[in-house]
């Protein structure tokens, strides 16, 4: 039986942070389902920071953690976490009226007229494209460093990570959570639920009331066109959010910003999604793909109003939600982890947080009926 203060089930992005700030304090096992920690989700995300995405209170969250990504704590990457890179959000004709509603919820953009697009946009065809907005301050994420710097920074406050260790059971027992594996048998006063797209799975196994996850497919690519990208133009994003690119090398990520419902699974991208979203860029820019170098897809799951779930459960004593992390998991992966820090130590609430005028309340599982 391995003991532990905290047990964290799954090691993407949620799990991995929380558990390098909660082991500086605490003795923490991270258990994970699969093979390589990050296999999902994590592994799968366009990795933008964008301060302009998801509902005010995530907004709050991705604001509170950009400083980590600009000054990350000494030795945890060997590379900068944030590359710049800038969103053009496109309009077409008929949809200027979406311009007008992105304006009023985020006036820090900058309009771009149908002339400063084609300077910014090589190969941007004429009279398709006749509006635009600058998000500058956006930029890439490098997911890999990041997620194997928090990895590393609980590997080294002593924490111990285990992989191939899909949990098969969890009871409550005498003030205990109980976990059992395939292969192990573990026991902890608290554990942490950051399984992504089987949090409800594991509440159920648990005898906790889910939360009504719904994990959404989102489907990408990398195609290779048949002139080079400039590997320093914008992310480009439909206004509609019907599909976006940016460059990767010299060829381009796409994806058709679909949200598709999925159980929870190892989901693989459908050609048919693939062919939508070239069409589409094609009748953007004037490129023509040459092949599919890869395609892949992933789960973001999401709660029903689109905030995550971060704190204890009602029903069972000292089981955590760390859920719904939708796709901004990883731009607010610093807040979260030191959200979730806060709420299972019952610690002072740290300063970047309450600078930003953090409520803790839209995160709370108790907000669902079922919960």
């Amino acid at each position: 039986m391995i003991e532990a203060d905290i047990i964290v089930i799954g090691a993407g992005i949620a799990g991995a942070s929380s558990a390098a700030v909660l082991s500086e304090t605490k003795s923490v096992v991270i258990l994970d389902m699969e093979a390589r920690a990050g296999y999902h989700t994590t592994g799968r995300s366009a990795a933008l920071f964008t301060e302009n995405y998801g509902t005010p209170a995530i907004k709050i969250l991705t604001r509170a953690s950009r400083d980590f990504f600009e000054n990350p704590p000494k030795g945890f990457c060997e590379f900068p976490l944030l590359t710049p890179r800038g969103i053009i959000h496109m309009a077409r004709a008929d949809q200027l009226e979406s311009v007008k509603n992105f304006l009023a919820i985020h006036p820090d953009v900058v309009e771009l007229s149908e002339s400063e697009l084609h300077a910014r946009i090589p190969h941007l065809k004429s009279g398709r494209i006749v509006a635009g907005l600058l998000e500058a301050d956006a930029a890439d994420i490098d997911v890999n460093a990041l997620h194997t710097g928090y990895l590393r920074q609980a590997k080294n406050n002593g924490a111990e990570l285990h992989l191939n260790q899909a949990v098969t059971s969890l009871a409550y027992k005498d003030g205990f959570w109980e976990v059992t594996t395939g292969k192990m048998q573990l026991r902890a006063p608290i554990i942490v639920n950051a399984a992504g797209a089987w949090v409800d799975e594991i509440a159920k196994m648990a005898g906790v009331a889910p939360i009504g996850i719904r994990p959404l497919k989102r489907t990408a690519a990398v195609v290779q066109y048949d002139k080079p990208i400039d590997r320093d133009m914008c992310f480009l994003n439909d206004i509609d959010e019907n599909w976006y690119c940016k460059p990767e090398g010299s060829h381009l990520f796409i994806s058709p910003e679909d949200e598709q419902p999925s159980a929870p699974c190892d989901a693989w991208a459908d050609d048919m999604d693939i062919a939508a979203v070239i069409e589409a860029i094609t009748e953007v820019l004037d490129l023509e793909p040459v092949k599919v170098e890869s395609s892949w897809a992933g789960l973001r799951s999401f709660t029903a109003d689109g905030d995550f779930v971060v704190g204890f459960a009602e029903d069972v004593p000292g089981f955590f939600w760390l859920a719904g992390q939708g796709g901004y998991g990883i731009q607010t992966a610093p807040a979260v982890a030191a959200l979730s820090a806060t709420l299972i130590l019952n610690a002072p609430v740290p300063d970047f947080l309450a600078q930003q005028g953090l409520d803790f309340q839209p995160f709370s599982p108790t907000r669902f009926p079922e919960g």
